[in-house]
């Protein structure tokens, strides 16, 4: 009875939905065409629209684990469906993903966080699309309703190459019609493990005996690291139990929902970490795990910065949970070019229990060394860490020796061809370095540093502090202890205690061409790295070019600079935005690429940017967050010699002429004779966007006092009552 009532409603709701917006079924919605993914398109034909349609529930709407700082609650609920036909069984474009907060609101859905896996939901949606990924948003809080139950989808076996390539790259063509659907992947051996945010969340690669790899992704419970809270609050755990597997680690099946994350040649502009077509297990019950090898963890050093004259002892904790460890070797060498069979190698000892511990001997000072550890079970399971995928590049730990402790290289700098990560990542550190960019009035608001002698790896963004830190000023030295964190994939020092030397220091901005196809190309970020957190300057290498505004608004506060008007090459900026981890651009910059959005809060005039707008050079900071690099001008004297195009300051030109320019005290107007007029306002304004001179003609001949003016540049604007005439450059010297 009570299903027979649930389905009387349902159908009463759905006739007065249906009445107004279009009902279509999953199906329908989810289908990409051949010829469309073959052009690079995955979109729905739907997208934009707002529909009715029906699917079957297959994951309960509290197991999803997506924190959130815009969702009321902090989490952002997720949930799948499936085509109502066959009872939601699963197949091609059979299913769909839905984000479970109301359109135009920062509200959870009740009824999709409250949703049961077999429950047949109606919901009026609008279709949209996040990443390359279609998926369904409920119009407002009554726009989703349960109309009957039925059994739960069950998962369907798919073949990791429809999905990936052996670069983990989306194969759209085979991979699309498997967008939102429950699947499994069967016999996969995990090729990499990626801990991230601060030790609270993982991911994991797996690869099939072809060697195509899928990244496991974290959306549900079933990825929640052992230990770590949850943060969806109606989760049916309090905490995660997910055991990160060692490299090596062979899985029966691994099933869970396909997530697009767009990847690949089709999405050129995708970020760096992005990992295709994903798939996210709901619980524990997703992960069948055959019989395991050994597990390497909390690989630590006795001295993590040596000097010339200190062993260093390696210490691991290894163990087989469903065998023995029979051996464990540690490998190392100081040739930066040895390959694995190159490195010394000895035995390591079994101190107690699962610790095992080898030495490596003192080395020279600047030596770099590198080192990994192997362990075998009594399986003939070989494990090795840090991670070595079968088909990739050797991987390494490693350190510097130095004579007095880490430096700012030894934070930033990786060798390993796979990450980027600190190798210092989570230990406390303590180095030296000239302040950048500070928190004084004029300035980025923002502390970094740079070692004084180093080019490369050299800069670092100083995460809090104590209260000393709001009185630095560019140049000082300063001493920072502090620990090493990776956020997002920007390296930064959290710092406890800071110190200034009493000292300071000049650090001279690198120049580099932001048209530079090597640093700024397709393939850019991973040049790049090495000028993270550094003072940067972007010039135009042609004899007397300029930097010019080749974009000049991508969004999120970032705008495209290049050297030359025509260059098909061009580097990120980003200014007059600040939100702590996503953005760093100077409130003291006037220059934006959207003063509309950014403009009330800078603390100088705002000037919208444009392409006629160029510079002699530009400096600033190099900043990364979401896949791009990212120059932070910290005022607006990194500005240099701003140029406008008269053209953007003109209307309807009328011929005038300005004389002398260059001038020094006072310049002379001449206004076309033949052009009738009562009176002219003539305005005179610096860089900044400030009028520094206002007045009346009401001559065809008129000069002007401009003596008490700075010497540099100003714009000159003439508007005979809202119409400008006219808009020139006038120089004082």
């Amino acid at each position: 009875m009570k299903k027979l009532l649930l389905s009387i409603v349902g159908i009463f709701v759905a006739g007065a939905a249906i009445a107004q917006y279009t009902y279509v079924d999953v199906n329908q919605i989810s289908f990409v065409s051949q010829a469309n993914l073959q052009a690079c398109n995955d979109s729905s034909a739907y997208l934009g629209d707002t529909i009715v349609t029906r699917g079957v529930v297959i994951t309960d709407g509290n197991l999803s684990e997506v924190s959130s700082s815009s969702v009321t609650g902090g989490s952002r609920p997720f949930i799948h469906v499936a085509d109502t036909s066959n009872s939601g069984a699963q197949g091609p474009f059979n299913s769909i993903n839905i984000m479970g907060v109301d359109a135009g609101t920062s509200n959870p859905n009740a009824n999709i966080v409250n949703a049961l896996a077999g429950d047949i939901i109606e919901i009026t949606c609008i279709v949209s699309e996040f990443a390359g990924g279609i998926q369904l948003q409920p119009l407002n809080s009554t726009s989703v309703t349960v109309v009957g139950v039925t059994a739960a989808p069950t998962s369907i076996v798919v073949q990791v190459s429809d999905l990936q390539d052996n670069q983990r790259v989306n194969q759209l063509a085979t991979g699309e019609q498997w967008e939102g659907a429950y699947v499994e992947i069967q016999n996969v051996t995990v090729t990499g493990v990626s801990t991230f945010s601060g030790g609270n969340r993982t991911e994991i690669t797996v690869e099939d005996a072809a060697g195509n790899r899928i990244l496991v992704a974290d959306r549900y419970l079933g990825m929640r690291m052992s230990g770590v809270s949850t943060v969806n609050p109606n989760s049916p755990a309090a905490a995660g139990s997910f055991v990160p597997p060692s490299v090596g680690t062979v899985y029966n099946y691994i099933r869970g929902v396909i997530v697009q994350d767009e990847n690949g040649p089709c999405y050129p502009n995708s970020s760096g970490f992005a990992g295709g077509y994903e798939i996210n297990p709901l619980d524990s019950n997703d992960f069948d795990q055959a019989a395991s090898p050994a597990i390497i963890s909390n690989v630590t050093r006795s001295v993590l910065i040596p000097n010339a004259t200190q062993a260093v002892t390696v210490t691991a904790d290894i163990i087989d949970f469903d065998g023995t460890v029979t051996s464990a070797t540690l490998f190392y060498t100081a040739d930066q070019t040895a390959p694995a069979n190159l490195f010394q190698s000895v035995a390591m000892a079994n101190a107690s229990g699962s610790i095992y511990t080898a030495t490596i001997p003192a080395t020279p000072l600047d030596s770099v060394m590198r080192y990994f550890l192997v362990a075998v079970d009594d399986s003939a399971n070989v494990t090795s860490s840090p991670s070595n995928s079968a088909t990739g590049p050797l991987n390494t730990y490693f350190y510097t020796v130095r004579p007095n402790g880490a430096t700012i290289m030894d934070i930033q700098f990786n060798p390993s061809a796979s990450s980027d990560a600190s190798p210092l990542e989570n230990d406390t550190v303590t180095v030296n370095g000239v302040v950048t960019a500070s928190f004084q009035t004029g300035d980025l608001g923002y502390l970094y540093i740079q070692d004084e002698t180093a080019t490369e790896n050299a800069g670092i963004f100083v995460n809090g502090g104590p209260t000393l830190v709001f009185g630095l000023n560019r140049g000082d030295i300063i001493t920072v202890e502090g620990v090493v964190e990776e956020a997002f994939g920007f390296t930064r020092l959290n710092a406890i205690n800071v110190t200034s030397t009493g000292t300071t220091g000049i650090i001279t901005p690198i120049v580099v061409d932001p048209s530079d196809p090597i640093l700024f190309g397709t393939s850019g970020s991973a040049d790049l790295e090495k000028y993270e957190s550094m003072l940067l300057r972007y010039e135009n290498p042609m004899m007397g070019g300029v930097v010019n505004v080749t974009n000049p608004n991508l969004g999120f506060g970032d705008f495209e600079v290049a050297s030359g008007s025509a260059a098909t090459v061009g580097a990120r900026v980003l200014t007059a935005r600040q939100t702590l981890g996503q953005a760093q651009g100077s409130i003291d910059v006037s220059y934006s690429s959207d003063t509309a959005q950014y403009g009330a809060g800078l603390n100088v005039t705002p000037i919208q940017l444009t392409n006629s707008f160029s510079f002699d050079a530009l400096e600033g900071v190099l900043f990364y967050a979401f896949g791009n690099f990212k120059l932070t001008p910290r005022n607006n004297a990194d500005f240099v010699n701003v140029l406008v195009g008269i053209k953007s300051l003109t209307s309807n030109e009328v011929e005038t002429s300005l004389f002398p320019n260059p001038a020094q005290s006072q310049i002379n107007v001449q206004i076309d004779e033949a052009y009738a007029f009562n009176a002219l306002n003539v305005q005179i304004v610096d860089l900044t966007g400030r009028v520094v001179l206002e007045t009346q003609l009401n001559s065809a001949l008129s000069t002007l006092n401009v003596e008490q003016l700075k010497r540099g540049m100003y714009l000159v604007r003439i508007a005979n009552g809202t119409e400008t005439i006219h808009g020139s450059k006038l120089i004082l010297k």
